[in-house]
């Protein structure tokens, strides 16, 4: 059985090649049309200590108990092969070296003896040419035989985002023609809340048109199918999360070969405009705060290669981004959230043993460039509900996450996100019965466009505008100012800016770089789109005032709400409950035969 195949980058894949390979000199050259080939000289060193071609020796060992180990080349040309371990505190060590001389359309095989006295580290391949040749791939593989036989559904649930669904499929779909043994192991479901999806652009997916109750709804919907339909395990991903088909292939394998029952594959997200970046793999949720794990760690980087497999501060919960799991393990459904912390509290709540392994992973946009009065919304009503339901029983630490986002926001000219974190809190405080009323997000979604000032992201072309760039050094004499004066807030007119300051499209404004600025442009290079936000003292003190109220407000009503949360919880996550909601959607073809 196949664990995990080499894999070098297409044409098109920004990821760059030392994430697949090392060229250890000038004697080896890839061509990415397809085939993929990596071409050697003789004399020409690769080394595969890397991120889609390392081999994590943790996670084959201790969670899937694999016993032995072989390689499988395909490629043409003498070669010395050797392999080589890294590990965290611990010196290099070469475990094995033999020639193989390979013939195109032959395939040669070696046994690992090595394998069984490993127990941790990055186990990697290495060669050396010893005349002119080519490597197409391979794999490692055992003989051992799955601990379970899985059947997966991919659920990608899609709302108006086709120019990423649609490559997503093509890219899911080639890999499922290229290799047939998955064609009754994995079957591809998008349920498609625009309803827009036509069956020619799907392929052979299956589409399932669903009223839009964004990704918990939508997430749900597939889970029910894939239940329905007699299949063991989950993927949940994103419509714009784009990944390797070899991703899913390796989380099938673990899930395949798993001593652990009830283990969830957390694929990490490489940084789509940084694409060699972590920006975490898996995540934590801990009294009010997100964090993301391995945040920033540079996947070029061996030591960093270690430290991302490091088994520090255990993530306990999983993006939907890429989340694979056993039907079975599930105990709770879905929170009605629509969307923003459905993620979080579905792990939670289910307690899976969450799994990381590098090369398992899906690309996705940068959060900060999404940020709005949308997700600022949500993302608050989902984190004092998630505090809530988790366990935190003094007001102090709510209304601390509030003034945080709230200040942030108003510091930053955001005015209509600082109206949609108060409308969060007022929504929070209605209780539970305000996410079955509003599944649809329909009159709410209503109210935030409605907003003003806009801080909606349009196509912006800089040369309408003069801007500045410069960046400020923050003296002791210039912070206090800064301090005392709200950034500027309190500040007379006429020691004001009537210019335009620069920032690049974030969670906020680098408050010392705005500060004496009455305009601020957030702009997003990749698309070319932006707004200027304008500071306005007056809505700035209304807002506060409204927000200092909301916080007072909400520190009275907190001991009852949170018991009303936690009651309310079991009904609200149970198969039954969302059965109910779909009662007269589901489709014939839906429903088990």
């Amino acid at each position: 059985m196949v664990l995990q195949n080499i894999i070098f980058p297409a044409l098109q894949s920004v990821i760059p090649e030392d994430l697949y390979f090392r060229a250890l000199n000038e004697k080896v050259e890839l061509f990415r049309a397809a085939p993929e080939t990596l071409s050697f000289h003789a004399g020409g060193r690769a080394a595969f200590d890397t991120y889609f071609n390392g081999i994590t020796v943790e996670r084959w060992r201790e969670l899937c108990a694999i016993e032995n180990l072989s390689l499988t080349l395909e490629g043409k040309g003498k070669f010395i092969v050797r392999f080589g371990l890294h590990q965290l505190g611990l010196p290099h060590r070469w475990l094995f070296e033999h020639t193989v001389e390979l013939e195109e359309g032959a395939p040669v095989s070696l046994d690992l003896p090595f394998w069984a006295g490993l127990e941790r580290g990055l186990l990697y391949m290495w060669v050396e040419a010893l005349e002119d040749g080519y490597l197409r791939g391979g794999n490692v593989s055992t003989t051992q035989q799955p601990v379970r036989d899985a059947r997966m559904a991919i659920v990608i649930t899609h709302f108006n985002r086709k120019p990423h669904l649609l490559p997503a499929l093509q890219k899911l779909e080639a890999g499922l023609k290229n290799a047939p043994q998955w064609k009754d192991r994995v079957q591809v479901i998008v349920v498609d809340n625009s309803q827009n999806v036509t069956p020619d652009e799907a392929g052979s997916a299956l589409v399932i048109p669903n009223r839009n109750l964004g990704g918990a709804g939508g997430f749900t919907r597939g889970l029910l199918y894939a239940k329905d339909h007699d299949f063991t395990h989950c993927l949940f991903m994103d419509d714009d999360a784009s990944c390797d088909f070899e991703a899913v292939c390796r989380a099938y394998m673990l899930l395949s070969y798993s001593t652990e029952d009830r283990a969830a594959i957390v694929g990490s997200q490489l940084r789509e405009t940084v694409p060699w970046q972590l920006h975490e793999a898996g995540a934590r949720f801990v009294k009010g705060r997100w964090i993301a794990r391995k945040h920033m760690l540079d996947m070029r980087n061996i030591h960093h290669l270690l430290l991302s497999e490091m088994d520090d501060s255990a993530a306990n919960y999983g993006g939907w981004w890429f989340f694979a799991f056993p039907i079975s393990a599930v105990r709770h459904f879905p929170y009605p959230f629509f969307v923003r912390g459905d993620d979080a509290e579905f792990s939670l709540q289910n307690k899976f043993p969450l799994v990381t392994m590098n090369g398992i992973c899906s690309m996705a946009e940068d959060f900060s460039v999404k940020e709005s009065p949308m997700t600022r919304y949500l993302g608050l009503r989902a984190t004092m509900v998630l505090m809530m339901l988790n366990g935190e029983e003094k007001s102090k630490p709510y209304l601390d996450v509030f003034l945080v986002w709230f200040r942030g926001v108003l510091f930053s000219y955001n005015y209509a996100s600082a109206k949609a974190l108060i409308m969060a809190m007022k929504h929070v405080m209605e209780g539970p019965e305000f996410f079955v009323r509003n599944m649809d997000m329909a009159n709410v979604r209503a109210q935030i466009g409605a907003l003003t000032p806009s801080e909606k992201m349009v196509p912006y072309d800089l040369k309408d505008i003069e801007v500045l760039h410069h960046h400020h050094h923050d003296g002791r004499i210039r912070r206090l100012a800064r301090l005392v004066t709200l950034n500027g807030t309190l500040l007379p007119a006429v020691l004001m800016r009537d210019d335009v300051r620069f920032q690049f499209k974030d969670f906020n404004a680098a408050f010392r770089d705005i500060f004496r600025f009455k305009h601020v442009l957030y702009y997003h290079e990749a698309t070319r789109t932006g707004y200027v936000a304008t500071q306005n003292r007056k809505l700035f003190f209304e807002l506060w005032k409204e927000g200092l109220a909301v916080c007072a407000k909400f520190a009275r009503a907190m001991p009852a709400l949170q018991q009303a949360y936690v009651k309310a919880l079991p009904n609200m996550t149970t198969e039954d409950f969302w059965r109910h909601v779909y009662k007269n959607e589901l489709t014939t073809e839906e429903k088990k035969s």
